[in-house]
């Protein structure tokens, strides 16, 4: 079988295609913006955890079209792999996992640090530590897990400057027109303020301001299966090759940050936070170095998958950009 090398792409183009007025999501998404949102303020924190519990599988039972699409998504990227369960039984258990999500969104806020720690088990802390104590700053590379804010929320109540660089525009394939006049905006809003410290990778002197905060030794968040980028390139994941961006590698070049793995896992009830070991490069790369240097980060999203399938937020995602 012949492999497919990979190979580097420009700056990525984004048409969005003539949608409907309205749709589902824009129903559900305006739904929990306004209503539910006004509501749980009303509900103790615990009693809408208890109904979530309950809720999950009917909830999963309504969203036949997103578990059939996750089902899909999960059969295509990992072939015949050994899995904990089939396609099938784990997209249930992703959609009950992704409503989780959103309810710890809702509740985040009122969370007290105090009632968190007793929730939360953290490893591999003194990595972070020992990288924030070289003084140029950190950049943690992670995944698009569903307890990525949750972890976040934590670290940054017990002192690590987390900044979030996130796609602000990263849902819009979803929204009718509708969605994305009166909805998109105002979620937005309320994920901004959940995260607190962000940067969109719309603003301008994007690199420019990262750089800062790693001069000022503060912490940045990466996705690395996040492809929004000036340059992207093709690297091998699992059957197929996908575009990952490749910025942040010249960045941590440039002002010596480490990279440090994160993965986060559970919710609000029982989550888990995993550092690794930093990397570190020097010198300035070719467009072939960035790939051999993404090729193990990839790597270890892989092994992140293999391990908790049911906790990746994009299996959600169409696959429209695979190459076999």
């Amino acid at each position: 079988m012949q492999t497919r090398q990979p190979v580097r792409e420009g700056r990525p183009t984004h048409k969005r295609k003539n949608t409907a007025w309205i749709n589902s999501h824009d129903i559900l998404a305006w739904v929990y913006l306004y209503p539910v949102r006004g509501l749980s303020h009303l509900v103790p924190v615990s009693v809408l955890l208890w109904l979530t519990r309950g809720l999950a599988p009917v909830y999963a039972r309504l969203r036949r079209n997103i578990t059939g699409l996750v089902s899909k998504n999960m059969a295509d990227t990992f072939g015949d792999r050994e899995l904990p369960a089939s396609p099938e039984i784990m997209a249930r258990s992703f959609v009950a996992r992704d409503l989780r999500k959103v309810v710890d969104d809702l509740v985040m806020r009122r969370l007290e640090t105090a009632s968190l720690k007793e929730h939360v088990t953290i490893h591999g802390i003194e990595y972070l530590d020992e990288a924030l104590a070289e003084g140029n700053g950190v950049i943690v590379i992670s995944g698009h897990f569903h307890a990525n804010r949750l972890a976040k929320y934590y670290l940054r109540r017990n002192g690590y400057p987390f900044m979030s660089v996130r796609n602000r525009k990263h849902g819009s394939i979803l929204y009718g027109r509708f969605g994305m006049r009166f909805v998109a905006p105002g979620y937005g809003r309320f994920l901004e303020a959940i995260i607190e410290d962000e940067i969109s990778v719309q603003d301008s002197g994007l690199g420019a301001r990262l750089m800062r905060r790693l001069r000022e030794n503060g912490i940045v968040n990466i996705h690395i299966d996040a492809a929004r980028s000036r340059e992207r390139f093709r690297v091998p994941f699992f059957n197929e090759t996908r575009r990952f961006a490749g910025g942040f590698i010249r960045i941590a070049e440039l002002t010596g940050a480490p990279l440090v793995p994160m993965q986060c896992l559970g919710n609000s009830s029982c989550f888990e936070i995993n550092f690794g070991v930093p990397i570190r490069y020097i010198g300035k790369s070719s467009p072939e170095d960035i790939i051999g240097r993404l090729i193990p980060l990839v790597g270890q999203l892989e092994s992140w998958l293999l391990a908790h399938p049911t906790q990746w937020e994009l299996w959600t995602r169409a696959k429209k950009r695979t190459e076999k």
